[in-house]
């Protein structure tokens, strides 16, 4: 995992980039679920989130898929790839799969 230094902004926000896209977003995309402020994120590392203008923030919003793990944990990476190459989903209300099962045994 990269270690990035946060914050670090080098442009006006948003950026020239990330305005770009964010006007795009507001043309093409259903603006059902509306943003908060305009952050554009293009990669994420740990706890740091970077913009496509080169800017780095800290993630205190993290989502629910990286609360206690920050973005892209190598170890996340790793099972999510090894998952990928065998079942990418399968609704468990519809079939019974392995990963579920055993998930179900070890939390208990």
């Amino acid at each position: 995992m990269t270690t990035l230094t946060a914050p670090s902004i080098v442009t006006k926000l948003p950026g020239p980039k990330a305005k770009a896209l964010i006007e795009k977003d507001e043309r093409y995309v259903s603006q059902h679920f509306k943003k908060d402020y305009p952050l554009v994120v293009e990669e994420a590392s740990g706890m740091v989130v970077t913009d496509p203008d080169g800017n780095r923030f800290l993630d205190f919003a993290a989502g629910i898929a990286v609360c206690s793990t920050g973005h892209c944990h190598p170890r996340v990476v790793a099972a999510i790839r090894e998952q990928a190459g065998k079942l990418l989903h399968m609704c468990p209300t519809d079939f019974y799969t392995r990963p579920v099962a055993e998930l179900a045994e070890r939390l208990v």
